[in-house]
Formats: C-alpha cells, structure tokens, sequence
C-alpha cells in the first residue's frame, strides 16, 4: 500500500509523464499508423494503444524508481536525502546483497564490516555488519550521472566517457581499531549497453591482508547488481562502443606512464650526478592499491567542501582525524602506503602522509599557494605543508617575495618560518610538492634554517617539468564528506557520568574521598566553550566573566585548580591516564585537604565524517589544610 505522501507524488509523477511531448508524439503517430479515426477512438483502444507503444509500461517502471527512491532514503535517512525528483535525471543503482568465501571471518572473534563508496563526489556508507564467511549487506545506493557542470540529463555517448569508476572500500573492524581488509574500482559504464548487470566481484587482497597470507590473491566474493535509472526512453548503446572507449583510455594512460617513467628515470639519473647527501626525494609513492604513482596525483585541488569553512577550519579537522602510524612488512620496514581521501576518511585515521596530502588539498581549495615538504625532525621522516603568500611590491621591484608559513598536519598548528619552534619541530627538507609541481632540494645544506625556499631558482631547486605533472590522471577526485552522526547533547553527559565514576575510582584506590560541585562544573563550561573557537581563530571571547565567576564562587582562603585537555576519541581509561600523567592534572586527581570538591564538565563540537574534539575540564577546589 502507499502512503498519502507517495500518492500524491505519483499523481504528480503522472502528470509530468504525460506533459512531455514525446508522449503524445508516439501516441500520435501510433494512431495515424493505425488509421483510427479520432470519432472512433473510446476508452478500450486508447488504453490498447498506450499499451503496445510502452507507454504505460514505461510509466510503471518509473514508479517503481519512485520506490527504489524511498527505499534509499529510509535506509540512508542519516547521511543522504535523494530528492525524488531526481526520478527524471540518469542514476546507477548499486544493491550489494551478500558476500561468499569471506575465509578470514570464519573465527571472526567479533570483527565488524562496513562498507564506504565513492563516485563522482558523491559518499555512501554501509551499516555495520557483522564479520562472517558470508556477510549479509543487503543496501541500495544510488549514484547521480550528471556532472557538476551539466545539472540536465547527459546522453548515454557522453556518460560512456566519464571515466570515474565507483570506488568500494571494506573495512574490518576490530576492538575499536579500523583497517582496509579490501577495496575494488567497480567499471559501471557497461550499464550503458545492457541496462542492468548482476556480478559476483572477487574482492583483491591489500597490503593489510597481503601479510596475513602473502599466497592468496582475493579475499572474498561479493554479490551486486547494476541498473541504470530511470528505465523510461533509454536507448542504450552498442557493446563496442563502451569496449573502445575503455580500450582508448588504457592505451592513453599507458602511454602517460610510460612517458613519464622514461623522463623520470632520466630526471633521477641527472639528479644523482648531483652527489648530494642522501635525502627524501618522493617522486612515486605506493598507493593502497599496491602501484607506485607520481606522488603529485595524489593531490588534488578541494574545492567547495561542505563543513569546511576556511583554511584554519581545514587544518583542525585534518588535525583531530588520528594519527595511526603505519604497519610494518616481514623485514620490519615502514609500509608507507598512501591512501585515497575517501579511504582515509574511511579509516578515520592514517600517517602524517595522508594528513598532508588532505590539508594541502583542501588549502589549494582555498586558492592558497600550497605545498607538501617532505623531509624529517631529528630521527625520522615528516611531511608538513607549506604556504606563501605574495608580499606587496615594492617600486621598480622585478622578482616577487613570499611570506611562508609552515602547517603541522598533526596538530593544526601554523609557524611562520622565523618562529624558533620551526627548527625544533623540522630538521631537513628534501622535496616540495603539489598537484601541478614537484621540485627537488639541490641545496648543498639542506637543513630547514639553511634551505632557500624559493623554488622557482633553479640553482637550488631541481623542477619537475609540469607539462609531464599536467598529463598524469590525478587519484583523487572531489570529494564531499559525510554529514554527522553522532550528537554532542547526547554523548556530553555520558562521558561526563563516565569520567566521574573513573576518577572515584581512582581517587578510592589512594583512600580519597569524592565530592562533585555541580555549579562549579556549570562556571567551567564558559572555558570549554572558548577552547575550540580559540583553536580555530586564536581569538578569546569571555575570559573577563569567567575570571569574575570564578573569583566569587570559590570561599577565600580556598584553593581552585583546573585541567583541561582535548582528545580525539573517547576511550575513558586513556583519557583518565593522559589527566594522571600530566603533573598539573595528576595534582587535580590528587588533592586532599578540608571541604575538598571537583567539578568534571566535557564539550564536544563534532565535524563531518563524526571527527570530534573532545574537551574535558578537571577542577578542584579545596581548602588546604596546614
């Protein structure tokens, strides 16, 4: 049966139908070929021939899209709202329905799938399921055709060109831990000559599962099918077609590669001649796929990303996703795998150079001049992202001069080059880099108080032609992120609740009593409201009345202490051990004295992708007894 809601929209629907005119143009032609007079012309064979021209045939299949519409909407109500009145626009439904001969799942000791897509911008997440020989997923997505620059229907010749593949990521999730267990690029466009496919994809091994059984080449089956929407006036198109199209397109990658394999190896060849100290040189990178590729493909320009406001919003969300150093190989060695940005994203959590690529995207979104440095602290490799920005010119003054800023990806941090912490954090450079150049440290010192940071000198920097950087297929593509799915108004008050219970607990052990002051939890939430803004703007608003409210509440003679302190997740024991083993939280968690009372207050703000900073306040006050 259907609702009010969805009566209305067929009516709607068949308004619509019968406004087009290649309706009446096909029943008009119908009845001159059948030679039926329009006196002649009654109810029975007005619906006859709506029927033999599929006409109401084709009317029926688009309620049904209207169906396969709500259903998507009711499963995905969270994350994406698909206006029905896309029925009208091309869209690939994808339904995954189950997975076969998932082997590693047959102990699955409570591992978690889900699965993350990716096409065109547009990101889908699966529910969490969970982990066995033959997982049942049983979704629908549906992928919009059109592109960011033609809101209207595109033809079927022009869609067999768009050569984007809809990107499919399986994670494995464990103990609160997430890894890529697989990932496929899933080839739609033979959609266009058959309408819909049904397929059972082998999903391939990654370096995550590679170490686990270097011998296997896939590590599951997983069932699809693929219709091509809305089903009305579809012509599709020949099998050739779309098989030299894909055909044409290898042949131009290989060929890219190839070229740019050659200029590479005689690039590095003249590099060598250099002599120079050993230094990190990134010019390929492995991806997650296994394949090494030109480290600036794998950089793209960000623009327009919704719940991203300015560069300083773009470095604390980049800042608060974690950082997960990367696993080791059978030799002990680093696996430094670069991942796409919707894996990461996926993951919640990668290497510093993932955080770096991410944030120098998302700035060159902002029209920055924007950089990844690639280099090393004092004993290890790093990257971070530069920015320069142009000084004004002074009078008859030829060559242009920059201001340069150095970006921490890990922390959000911003220094300016002269600031004394910069070498400290930073000891060497070896290469910098975007999506467009890629220039090489020839600097006899290369340390970062000595390198030259103008790279347009060729005496210092050795370019990358960015003709070569100009032809290769970037990795990443535009990408839009996930709305939220968990509340601060709900999450607050349980980690609060929590966080007492575990400082009672401990204060208990070291035979201390606790008391909590309401209100004083109450006057800290004016701090833990400045906190976050303050990590954005480096602005503080309200300092005066929380100075004032403190004053008055606590009794003379008493002593207030208080702690704060940020986390990015929300695991309270590693909470509670980060206040122990600071020495001015560990003096919260352990004062003693007459009328001794704490207050724990937590905030949280919570940006897309559910990446959240979660501030907690730990306060005492107490009355020290002599």
């Amino acid at each position: 049966m259907y609702s009010k809601e969805q009566i209305t929209k067929i009516r709607q629907l068949i308004n619509n139908y019968f406004d087009k005119g290649e309706v009446f143009d096909k029943l008009k032609k119908k009845i001159e070929s059948e030679k039926i007079q329009i006196d002649d012309l009654d109810n029975e064979k007005l619906t006859k021939l709506l029927r033999e021209t599929n006409l109401i045939d084709n009317l029926i299949l688009d309620i049904k899209h209207l169906d396969e519409i709500d259903e998507f909407n009711k499963q995905n109500k969270q994350l994406t709202f698909i206006d029905p009145d896309r029925i009208n626009y091309r869209s690939v439904s994808l339904r995954i329905y189950k997975g076969r001969a998932f082997l590693d799942f047959i102990e699955p000791e409570n591992s978690k799938l889900q699965l993350y897509l990716s096409f065109c911008g547009q990101r889908f997440v699966s529910a969490i399921v969970d982990a066995s020989v033959e997982p049942e997923f049983n979704e629908l997505f549906l992928f919009d055709l059109r592109t960011e620059t033609q809101k209207a229907n595109v033809d079927l010749l022009t869609l067999s060109k768009l050569d984007h593949p809809i990107e499919l990521s399986v994670i494995q999730i464990q103990n609160g831990q997430r890894k890529l267990f697989s990932q496929k690029l899933i080839e739609w466009r033979f959609l266009l000559c058959y309408g819909n496919i049904s397929l059972n994809i082998e999903l391939p091994t990654t370096y995550n599962t590679k170490m686990q059984n270097e011998r296997k080449n896939h590590v599951g089956i997983l069932q699809i099918h693929l219709e091509l929407l809305p089903k009305t006036g579809l012509v599709l198109l020949p099998e050739n077609i779309v098989v030299s199209q894909l055909s044409k397109e290898k042949s131009v990658i290989n060929q890219i590669s190839d070229r740019f394999h050659t200029y590479g190896n005689a690039w590095w060849n003249d590099f060598k001649e250099l002599k120079l100290s050993v230094r990190p040189i990134k010019l390929y990178s492995e991806s997650q796929d296994g394949i090494w590729r030109p480290s600036c493909t794998f950089i793209r320009e960000l623009q327009s990303v919704r719940g991203i406001m300015s560069p300083n919003h773009a470095a604390r969300f980049v800042s608060l996703i974690p950082m997960k150093t990367s696993d080791r190989g059978p030799s002990g060695d680093r696996l430094e795998v670069w991942h796409r940005f919707p894996t990461f994203l996926a993951l919640k959590g990668g290497d510093f150079e993932d955080h770096c690529l991410l944030l120098c995207s998302f700035f060159l979104g902002f029209n920055l001049d924007a950089f990844v440095v690639f280099g090393s602290t004092t004993d290890r490799p790093h990257g971070w992202v530069m920015t320069r920005l142009q000084k004004p010119k002074k009078p008859n003054q030829k060559q242009a001069e920059y201001a340069y800023n150095f970006w921490e990806p890990l922390t959000g941090h911003k220094f300016e080059l002269n600031d004394p912490k910069v070498p400290q954090l930073y000891k060497r450079i070896g290469c910098i880099f975007n999506n467009k150049c890629f220039y090489a440290n020839i600097q006899e010192n290369d340390s970062v108080l000595r390198t030259d940071l103008n790279i347009e000198d060729y005496t210092k920097w050795k370019a990358i032609d960015p003709i070569e950087i100009q032809l290769l297929k970037p990795q990443n593509f535009q990408l839009n992120l996930l709305r939220q799915t968990i509340h601060a108004d709900e999450l607050e008050p349980k980690l609060e609740l929590q966080l007492r219970e575990a400082i009672g607990s401990y204060r208990k052990i070291i035979n201390l009593a606790t008391r909590y002051d309401e209100k004083l939890g109450s006057i800290m939430q004016i701090a833990l409201a400045n906190y976050e803004t303050e990590k954005i703007t480096g602005l503080q608003f309200a300092q005066f009345e929380f100075q004032s409210a403190i004053r008055s509440y606590i009794p003379e003679g008493h002593t207030f202490m208080s702690f704060p302190i940020c986390f990015n997740h929300m695991n309270i024991q590693k909470m509670l051990e980060d206040i122990k083993t600071s020495p001015v939280g560990g003096e919260v968690l352990t004062a003693r004295g007459d009328q001794t009372y704490h207050a724990v207050r937590v905030k949280m703000e919570i940006y897309p992708e559910d990446i959240y900073a979660v501030w907690v306040s730990v306060s005492v006050r107490f009355h020290k007894i002599v």
